[in-house]
This record gives C-alpha cells, sequence and structure tokens, in this order.
C-alpha cells in the first residue's frame, strides 16, 4: 500500500537538498529525517537524493516528482479545508419538507427569501406525512419542519418554537358566540387532517374518556382545505393557534379555546447527520430557520389575540 504520508516530507527534502534543512523545516531530527528518505527511496523504488561530496544531487525521479507534488499536495489539502459557499454563484435544488402543522404559505415566503441571497438556486418543497424521522437518512428531503417528541440517533434540530391548540370555525357557527362547552364540542361536528397523529391522539382521548362518539365530516390533506370546508359548513377544525392566527387574515373565522387541556407542541426544523458540515446545507437551514421561525411567532400572536378579544 503506498504510503501517503511520505509526500509531504518529499517534497521537502527535493526543495532544499538538504536532509539538515529539511529536519528544520519538518520539526524532526535528522536521523528521522534519514530514516524518512530511505522510506521514500524504497517507496519509489529511486535514490531521489543521491549524496555527492557534502550535497545532495536530484535525481531524475525527484526533478519528475518535484513538478507534479505542489499541485497534488494543494489538493490534498483542499479535501480538507473548509468548503467556501457562495448563495450568490449557487444553482442548487434545496429540498424542504414539512407536515400539515404547517401551512402551504411557507414555501412562497421560502422562496423568496432563498432566491434574494441565491438567485440561480431553487426550492422543492414536499410534505411530510406521517413517515418516522429517521427515515430523513435515506430521503432527498434536507430538512423537515415538523414536531418531535425526542431526537433520535443522527438527528440534529433546533425548536422553532412552541404551539396549543385551538378550535376554529366559521364566524357564523351556533357555537361561536360563547366559550364553547365540552357538550357542544363533543356533539359537533369535525373535520379532520390528515398526518397530525399527535393531536389525533389527544383528542381522540378525550372523546373516548367521556364515551362520546366522534361525528366526522371529512378528512382532508391540509388545513387550507379543512378550514374552507368549515367556513361552509357548521363543522368544525381543531388546529394549531398559529394555523388560527394565519387564516383569521384570510377567512371569516372565530376561534375558541378547548373545553379541555391538552399538551403544547413543539415545532423543529430537523436534519440529518450526513448534512451536518455541508457549508450550503448549513447556509439553507440558518436561512429557513430564520424565516420560518419568525413566520410561525407572527402568527400565533396574531391567534392570540383573537382568542383574547373573543374571550372578553
Amino acid at each position: 500500500m503506498n504510503n501517503y504520508k511520505l509526500l509531504r516530507p518529499l517534497h521537502t527534502l527535493l526543495q532544499t537538498g538538504s536532509l539538515t534543512e529539511s529536519a528544520k523545516r519538518l520539526n524532526v531530527t535528522q536521523s528521522a529525517m534519514s530514516r524518512t528518505l530511505s522510506q521514500i527511496r524504497t517507496a519509489f523504488n529511486d535514490p531521489i537524493l543521491i549524496r555527492e561530496g557534502k550535497q545532495f544531487i536530484v535525481s531524475a525521479k525527484g526533478k519528475e516528482l518535484l513538478e507534479q507534488l505542489p499541485t497534488l499536495l494543494e489538493t490534498i489539502d483542499g479535501l480538507y479545508d473548509d468548503e467556501a459557499f457562495h448563495p450568490e454563484s449557487c444553482s442548487r435544488e434545496f429540498v424542504v419538507a414539512y407536515t400539515a402543522f404547517l401551512s402551504e404559505s411557507i414555501v412562497p415566503l421560502l422562496c423568496k427569501e432563498i432566491l434574494s441571497h441565491a438567485p440561480d438556486a431553487s426550492l422543492n418543497g414536499q410534505l411530510w406525512q406521517e413517515q418516522p424521522i429517521q427515515t430523513l437518512a435515506d430521503s432527498k428531503a434536507e430538512l423537515v419542519a415538523t414536531t418531535l417528541d425526542y431526537f433520535p440517533e443522527n438527528i440534529y434540530g433546533k425548536k422553532l418554537m412552541d404551539d396549543e391548540y385551538v378550535v376554529i370555525m366559521s364566524d357564523s357557527h351556533p357555537l361561536s358566540t360563547a366559550p364553547i362547552s365540552l357538550e357542544g364540542y363533543f356533539s359537533a361536528r369535525h373535520i379532520l387532517v390528515h398526518g397530525l397523529r399527535e393531536m389525533k391522539q389527544y383528542v381522540g382521548e378525550q372523546f373516548e374518556r367521556h364515551n362520546k362518539p366522534r361525528s366526522i365530516l371529512a378528512r382532508t390533506p391540509s388545513f387550507t382545505s379543512a378550514i374552507d370546508l368549515a367556513c361552509q359548513t357548521d363543522a368544525m377544525v381543531t388546529a394549531p393557534l398559529h394555523i388560527a392566527g394565519e387564516f383569521a387574515q384570510k377567512r371569516s373565522i372565530a376561534i375558541r379555546s378547548l373545553p379541555f387541556t391538552l399538551p403544547e407542541h413543539s415545532y423543529y426544523l430537523l436534519w440529518h447527520a450526513k448534512n451536518q458540515k455541508d457549508p450550503a446545507h448549513r447556509w439553507f437551514r440558518d436561512e429557513v430557520f430564520l424565516v420560518l421561525q419568525h413566520h410561525l411567532k407572527a402568527q400565533h400572536q396574531v391567534g392570540l389575540a383573537k382568542l383574547k378579544r373573543a374571550l372578553t
């Protein structure tokens, strides 16, 4: 097997033509440098440096190597350098996935921000369904915005914010004029959104605890379609408060507190360890995190303000 560790001392020997000077440059003893020269001669099957009196003469093979080594060593050193990333020259497609907990509106928001710095880049937004976060290792998705109970091995992430659940309904709904009672909630028709396992479990437990059947009008793939349907019917949607805040600015809806307590949930931006050191990915995830966190917190504040007004 070739010993690539010999290339650096070989280059120094060829440059200086001296064991003493090479030993000084490499901070080793002259005897160690002499042993290294012996290893180099064996490795290349060539004398490399030929003693003539008090000096060394570089062999023909050595002269050939002296021409090749600077470029070769620079290339090898480059393998260890942190790669510089310049977004203005990036033409990469970045892939971000998100669960139904987040509105589709995040895609144009992210795209606008990314393109403002990297005009030749592109964004691929995907819906992250009910697959385990561990599948991120084999997924094309570089980032996933979702809820998380614990961090599996090799998954990195940053917390975006905490959120709570509320009830969304049309502002003409019969139950929109007062706080919702347990009986009112259990007897109402509901619209469910796919891919929200935690919320389904929490709400389902409430129906089971009170021995009540759940009347489901429809199951939809997103909160956009769920809230559109709620605005046209007397059904209601249980949703995160930040979602309620976003749609309060677009639809005629009422936001009410749940008649029971559910645990808060946290949103995270997640990525696999395989991308942790990638400079382009580091830039991408930092940009996405800032945009998402600002958006989520702003919509949460809108929803909270509307909810507080309903309680007064």
